[in-house]
């Protein structure tokens, strides 16, 4: 069931697109916005203490490659993670294979801490903020390949192809079992990678230094989101 949920809402989202009608852009602000901060306080009050109570020595050491490893794929994403899309004029009518391979290992290894999905709080929460980062991140993919003046079905499979992604690392990360090093250090890399994306949603202010009110607005709720999980649980 999980892995059904995290396909169909990164597909009907990406799918958004198409309906012209839509105005979106206001929308995923503030979902970029509330999902980042959503997701820091998960991670704060969640998976790096699980993370820790493992004992293992390595883990601090795989943390900072995941951190690292998305500034990385921002490089060749260009940033759409969080929010960011450039167009390169020159290749209108290209297929942006970097931007799209780098969103995809993205989405495949933010997945990971969704291996032992069940009933406690740490996961159906974690599960809950990633759902909410997948919707503008779906919307603004589609908007780029829409933008590069590809054909319908081309945005179409690519957004299939992304939508199976986060299925396919939490799929991928249930062969591991959490008593083990190894699932240790791909969770490590997964918040490194959380970590990096949602400090920079969140730290990103305009030219004068200054947070907007629509900005901070969602931030507030996020992370008041993520402490009631703490209260709950």
């Amino acid at each position: 069931m999980m892995y059904l949920v995290l396909f169909l809402v990164s597909f009907v989202s990406g799918s958004l697109i198409f309906i012209k009608q839509l105005k979106l852009k206001s929308k995923i602000s503030f979902l970029l916005s509330f999902s980042g901060a959503y997701l820091l306080g998960i991670c704060f009050l969640h998976l790096i203490p699980e993370l820790f109570e493992s004992g293992s020595e390595s883990v601090s050491f795989y943390l900072l490659i995941g951190f690292f490893l998305q500034l990385i794929l921002d490089y060749f994403s260009g940033g759409i993670e969080h929010g960011h899309t450039h167009v390169n004029i020159k290749k209108i009518g290209q297929f942006p294979y970097l931007v799209f391979l780098s969103l995809g290992l993205h989405a495949f290894l933010e997945s990971f801490p969704l291996t032992e999905l069940n009933l406690e709080m740490e996961s159906n929460s974690y599960l809950l903020g990633l759902l909410l980062h997948k919707v503008p991140i779906a919307i603004i993919l589609a908007s780029l390949l829409l933008a590069y003046k590809l054909k319908n079905i081309q945005i179409l499979i690519a957004i299939v192809i992304f939508s199976l992604m986060a299925p396919f690392g939490a799929l991928i990360g249930s062969s591991f079992t959490s008593d083990t090093e190894v699932y240790q250090q791909f969770l490590a890399v997964s918040i490194g990678i959380i970590l990096h994306l949602s400090t920079t949603i969140l730290l990103e202010v305009n030219e004068e230094h200054h947070i907007s009110i629509k900005k901070l607005i969602p931030i507030i709720l996020g992370v008041t989101l993520a402490l009631l999980t703490l209260v709950v649980h």
